[in-house]
């Protein structure tokens, strides 16, 4: 991997370029040449005394902006701010005259090692400041019933203006009592009443006050480790993976295998079968798969290939559970009309799994009494839990409690059935779960696929391919959402694809196979996306929904614009965004549609704030919909919806004009920049027959600023014209 190589970023004056790297780099460079760099200045000031180049004063406030947001944590966090000497010393070295290098000569495997894991210090230490860390006050902590080995608690949570818990089942926290801290795990949370129930191996006494701190650093640590040890032990350039380490991942080499005749095969079409043979033949493979274009269905019967071949073993890797499970769906699809003779154990879920087709898939698990005994207290419990969902008592104890139960009875399941990691030819993990599994990390496997590989960086990729022999296969859309991390490096924000080269410019590299049909969207839809996003290389091939097309609201329209253009912006106290005049616009929409008592299709609505969500939960709640109806949306943010569709997404921008105070707005951080256009990307590519945005069409046609791509501007331009 070569190094970024430094530059000289002050010509003419200027930066070398207005990428948020070199402006920042520039500001530092310019601020200790003028002697100010410890000083405190307001926004504007700095403003003006880092960018005097530019004559227009709000441009140089823009340029300002752009740093401040992008490198946020390289700045104190005052209504006044000075640069953090601190961190930019430890961070960009070099700008202080610091050489970096420990080691002399050539960069080395072993440096690569040792600067991904100085990357995760860094990271860890950035998302442990208490300005990163999310919290929230609890009170009324009280025990619910031991249970077994568990203690199950409940705890009220006091939430910011605007803050949205990313909470769910099975999720860890830390439980801060006085300067007691317990490690737990979620149960079930209810947004509306801000209860959390959730169980721990350690009693805990009652209180009145506690803190619950969602710190999910104990990945990067398990990580870290795993990287330590294999610089211990060396790296083995033979391996696929090696290829990333000396940037040659344009050389691919065949890998001889017999043939393997599927019926399956020709239910795929020209560009997925390019895919299917690329995965097989060669040692590497890059499978570029847009929104629609059928990259689970394709993935799976590569999947199928690969159990077909005999003694291979492969072990296929995704971000979470619910998508590990979904691909094993998909898996099970093709096998059960195969009819396929599957031994049990030769395909393995490691880790927990809470889908009920893959927990009542027999031959995914071996035929001894516990294993029996466990699936069909698991079973049991899902069945009582829907009957108690169906009654509306699905936060009672008594749904708690055996929701508790059924944690525990998976988590007894995946201990139990481990031992089939080393033996099972096909084995689904999340990458999480490969990092801190030493079962997993140790196993030896020919095959490893990645799922949603855009997200994925450089420490994963070096934890998940050190010991596999045969293939790597990496699938995903560097067009869709990208690595995230609060630290500035590349190891730890560059996808594979990008390690590979790979970007919208340059679609040559020979491991590159790109999927076209596009079966989920409306061409209205697709077209949206296509010539912006995809070269126009999409092939659009859903069949129109006429019956959700012709619906209310805007009957006959596949993509609309709900015209707002009295909304207002203000900042919460969680430091998210809320407009809730554009939120009370969505309820309006919501009560549209929630008069056609017979349809069925989804509803989602998307945001890229926190604190919209936050907004939009309640308003939803205060409105009562019918449980059918309201069993049938989905809200959250724009990274939470990435590998969802549904039938109708609305789209809220929530940004506009002016603040809540009077003041005019600038747009958010969350659509600067690169990443900004892939998250409109996977906002309007979600939607399957009607889209409808949320905005002020003047603002999207005029946004000020200067911090949204080339890309974004054309893709609001769009919009705007509907």
């Amino acid at each position: 991997m070569a190094r970024r190589i430094q530059q000289f970023y002050i010509a003419d004056n200027k930066p070398a370029s207005n990428s948020a790297r070199d402006l920042f780099e520039y500001c530092v460079e310019k601020a200790m040449e003028k002697d100010i760099f410890s000083e405190a200045y307001m926004h504007n000031q700095w403003a003006n005394l880092l960018f005097g180049y530019e004559k227009n004063s709000s441009e140089r406030t823009d340029l300002m902006s752009k740093v401040k947001r992008e490198y946020s944590t390289y700045f104190t966090h005052t209504t006044k701010y000075a640069f953090d000497e601190e961190k930019i010393k430890r961070d960009f070295p070099y700008l202080f005259g610091i050489d970096e290098d420990e080691d002399d000569g050539d960069y080395t495997t072993d440096s690569l090692v040792r600067d991904t894991i100085k990357a995760i210090n860094k990271e860890i230490i950035e998302q442990q400041d208490p300005q990163n860390l999310e919290s929230f006050k609890g009170s009324d902590l009280t025990l619910i019933r031991q249970q077994g080995n568990s203690y199950i608690y409940q705890v009220r949570l006091t939430m910011n203006d605007g803050q949205e818990p990313n909470i769910h089942e099975s999720i860890p926290f830390v439980l801060k009592v006085y300067d007691k801290e317990v490690t737990c795990e979620a149960v079930d949370f209810d947004f509306i009443t801000g209860v959390l129930f959730f169980t721990t191996n350690r009693r805990v006494n009652n209180a009145s006050y506690c803190k619950v701190l969602l710190d999910s650093t104990f990945i990067l640590d398990g990580l870290k480790k795993r990287l330590e040890d294999l610089k211990e032990r060396g790296i083995n350039e033979d391996l696929p993976f090696a290829k990333f380490l000396f940037e040659e991942t344009d050389i691919i080499n065949e890998v001889p295998h017999k043939s393997v005749p599927l019926s399956w095969y020709e239910h795929l079409d020209k560009s997925q079968k390019k895919a299917f043979l690329a995965a097989l033949d060669h040692d590497f493979s890059l499978i570029w798969g847009p929104p629609g274009t059928g990259k689970s269905f394709t993935l799976a019967s590569i999947i199928y290939a690969l159990y077909k071949l005999g003694e291979e073993r492969t072990v296929v890797c995704c971000l979470s559970n619910v998508a590990v499970d979904q691909l094993l769906c998909k898996l099970l699809d093709i096998l059960d009309p195969e009819g396929v003779d599957i031994k049990p154990g030769n395909i393995y879920r490691a880790g927990r799994s809470m889908d009920s087709r893959v927990i009542g898939t027999d031959y995914l698990f071996p035929k001894d009494e516990i294993t029996q005994q466990l699936r069909e207290a698991i079973k049991q419990n899902q069945e009582k839990i829907k009957r108690l969902k169906e009654l509306k008592l699905e936060k009672s104890e008594k749904s708690i409690l055996l929701k508790a139960e059924n944690k525990e009875l998976r988590e007894k399941l995946r201990e139990h059935t481990e031992f089939l990691v080393k033996s099972s030819r096909l084995v689904f993990s999340t990458i999480s779960n490969f990092v801190l599994s030493t079962t997993l990390y140790e196993s030896k496997f020919d095959n490893l696929i990645v799922d949603e590989a855009s997200m994925m960086a450089m420490p994963s990729l070096l934890a998940l391919g050190h010991n596999i022999s045969k293939r790597l296969i990496l699938v995903g859309d560097f067009q869709q959402l990208s690595p995230i991390s609060i630290v500035k490096d590349d190891l730890l924000q560059d996808s594979v694809f990008e390690m590979s080269g790979v970007n919208i410019t340059n679609t040559n590299h020979p491991a590159l196979k790109q999927l076209l049909s596009q079966r989920r969207s409306h061409k209205k839809i697709v077209d949206l996306i296509n010539k912006t996003f995809y070269q126009g290389k999409l092939i659009p091939t859903a069949n129109p929904n006429d019956e959700i097309i012709y619906s209310e609201p805007y009957p006959g329209r596949i993509i609309a614009l709900k015209k707002v253009s009295d909304g207002a912006v203000r900042y919460t106290k969680g430091g998210t965004r809320q407009n809730k005049v554009f939120a009370e616009n969505i309820i309006d929409i919501l009560d549209e549609l929630s008069q056609d008592k017979d349809a069925v299709f989804s509803i989602g609505i998307i945001t890229p704030y926190k604190g919209q969500v936050s907004l939009l939960r309640a308003l939803k709640y205060e409105r009562k919909y019918d449980e059918k109806f309201d069993n049938r949306i989905k809200i959250g943010t724009i990274h939470t919806f990435q590998g969802s569709e549904c039938d109708i997404i609305i789209f809220d921008m929530v940004d506009c004009f002016d603040m809540e105070n009077g003041r005019p707005n600038r747009i958010g951080r969350l659509y600067s920049g690169n990443a900004g256009e892939r998250l409109l990307n996977v906002a309007v590519s979600r939607a399957r027959h009607k889209l409808i945005v949320v905005c002020d069409p003047e603002y999207i046609k005029n946004i000020p600023g200067n911090t949204l791509t080339t890309n974004s501007r054309s893709l609001f331009n769009k919009l705007s014209k509907f």
